[in-house]
């Protein structure tokens, strides 16, 4: 009985000397931890557009807007960090590894709901030839890079690729009606490149 009541007398004492232990928060400035997981916040210049963080979210806070009408087209990421559970989901499997991670900020508390939103915008590439989304233009970049040589291997690559030097010539004909075999090598999508791949060959 003696030795739990010394140690319980040693750590008053320690108490007493060091003085508390909780921090002064809201009064003065806490810093968290180096692992800290705070508010989600995206970064411009690494983000691609490939809503790849929407899709893992367990709590699909993250809304992707296709804004086909503007001009350029746009991709939207709007993320709703009051629903945000803070797991992490979206910084473990963003394809840059840098375009949204979780920073360091806590005091998130607000009267009005809808100003807690994070927003990020991609400009979109769509298919010449029908006109739906084939992705996000720094998206379609970053594969291509990723792939080096082979992605010579496709046509909607080199376009892409290409283009941002100025050896490929931008000729959108979205909505011009049957596709024909010089859109072989224009920008299309899966469907429209299998489509046209089938016509060539086999000549249906």
């Amino acid at each position: 009985m003696r030795k739990p009541k010394l140690r319980e007398v040693g750590e008053a004492v320690k108490a007493l000397l060091r003085g508390p232990v909780t921090t002064k928060f809201p009064f003065e400035p806490f810093e968290p931890c180096e692992a800290f997981r705070g508010q989600p916040e995206f970064h411009e210049e690494d983000c691609i557009g490939c809503k790849a963080c929407a899709e893992v979210c367990p709590t699909k806070c993250i809304e992707v807007f296709d804004d086909l009408h503007s001009v350029p087209p746009k991709r939207r990421l709007v993320l709703h960090y009051d629903k945000c559970i803070f797991c992490g989901h979206c910084e473990l499997n963003c394809s840059t590894e840098a375009g949204i991670r979780l920073g360091k900020k806590y005091d998130l508390a607000c009267f009005d709901r809808s100003t807690c939103t994070e927003t990020v915008e991609n400009e979109l590439i769509v298919c010449e030839v029908c006109g739906t989304v084939v992705g996000a233009l720094k998206h379609l970049l970053f594969v291509a890079e990723r792939l080096g040589a082979k992605r010579y291997a496709n046509p909607t690559l080199i376009l892409i690729s290409e283009g941002q030097y100025g050896l490929a010539e931008a000729d959108a004909r979205a909505g011009h009606g049957d596709s024909t075999r010089e859109d072989l090598m224009r920008v299309t999508c899966p469907r429209c490149r299998r489509m046209l791949v089938i016509r060539e060959l086999w000549g249906e």
